[in-house]
């Protein structure tokens, strides 16, 4: 007896979704090498599908595309009508390009040359002869008058310009020259255009006299010897001397030296009655300092290096004493020899270095 149940179809296992994928993955693949595989005739015969090959059941979720290699472009020929890089360093090139370079350096150079020229010939020219020069002393006080006038420095300056002309004067040989004169501490020279120059002076300002060999000349602040006694202006002050005039740092002792002076004067007048005008000459010594020779008596005052008015004072003690023969201030000055100096003795120095003990030198 046949059975009458019907055979139910054997349902197949759902495969996973990683085989899916690697399915579409082979098909895609295989569907690349059939596009460069040349395509067979349509007459050949198409393959069966087999469970084996059956197509993969389609998935809500869309599979990944990768994306096809690019395909390498065959290297492309150079054409040979196409000119090689070599071809450029051809000696025919290069020499074109030499010739063409060089004209134009030398038409250059012409050019400059022409230019040159003209600009010699238009600063020679009248247009720019000097006319006049401007002096102008920027540090000088109301109404004092300088040491140099307008056509002193005027006749320095024009040597060195006429035969050039404003345009073409040597600025910096004018201002040398004029910095070598000594009455002058700094100078600036300057053009202006186009038949006139400008000269900026500083002169150097006297702040004692000084002997220097047989005359008498004017110092600066900065111990600078110049000039003479006529360039003084004012009251003729004590004149200096032991400044160095030459040597190895003579100026920086002089500057010293000056220094001391102005201390010294300031010293002296500080008290009532000003002293500074019974000096007559100051003498610098390294050893002893500072020695006075006083207007009036012609005595020689040796004083050092400090308390100048206190020192000063007690010799001038001691010299009135002496004048009016008064022993007992003689005594109390403890003063030695004072019988010699009653009698009339002449005083050669007096050294008041150490005020309690005053010594008096006689001229034998």
């Amino acid at each position: 007896m046949v059975s009458t149940r019907k055979r139910q179809p054997k349902e197949e296992p759902e495969e996973p979704y990683a085989e899916e994928v690697e399915a579409v993955e082979l098909e895609e693949a295989m569907g690349e090498i059939e596009d460069e595989v040349e395509p067979e005739p349509e007459s050949r015969p198409r393959p069966r599908r087999t469970a084996k090959t059956r197509a993969p059941k389609r998935s809500s979720t869309a599979p990944v595309v990768q994306q096809k290699a690019p395909r390498r472009e065959s290297s492309r020929r150079r054409d040979p009508r196409q000119r090689s890089l070599f071809s450029h360093l051809s000696t025919e090139s290069i020499s074109q390009k030499v010739t063409s370079t060089g004209g134009s350096i030398l038409i250059s150079l012409l050019a400059i040359g022409g230019l040159i020229v003209l600009f010699l010939l238009f600063a020679s020219s009248r247009f720019f002869a000097l006319k006049g020069v401007d002096v102008v002393w920027p540090e000088a006080k109301a109404g004092a008058r300088p040491l140099l006038s307008a056509d002193e420095v005027e006749a320095m300056v024009k040597p060195n310009v006429v035969a050039r002309g404003v345009l073409n004067a040597d600025l910096e040989k004018i201002r040398e020259k004029l910095a070598s004169y000594p009455l002058i501490r700094e100078v600036e020279v300057a053009r202006l255009l186009p038949d006139r120059l400008r000269v900026t002076i500083v002169e150097r300002q006297p702040v004692a006299l000084a002997r220097k060999g047989n005359s008498v000349v004017c110092v600066d602040d900065e111990g600078v010897m110049f000039g003479d006694s006529t360039h003084w202006r004012g009251k003729m002050p004590p004149v200096l001397s032991g400044l160095a005039e030459n040597g190895e740092n003579a100026s920086e002792k002089n500057r010293q030296w000056i220094m001391t002076y102005k201390r010294l004067m300031a010293e002296l007048d500080q008290g009532d009655p000003p002293r500074s005008s019974l000096i007559d000459e100051i003498h610098f010594d390294e050893d002893q300092g500072v020695r006075l020779t006083l207007a009036d008596k012609r005595e020689a005052v040796l004083i050092g290096k400090e308390d100048f008015r206190t020192r000063l004072n007690v010799a001038l003690d001691v010299l009135d004493a002496v004048r009016s023969k008064n022993a007992e201030a003689l005594n109390v000055l403890r003063i030695g020899d004072a019988e010699r100096l009653l009698s009339g003795a002449k005083i050669a120095y007096l050294n008041v270095t150490d005020p309690k003990r005053v010594i008096v030198g006689l001229d034998e």
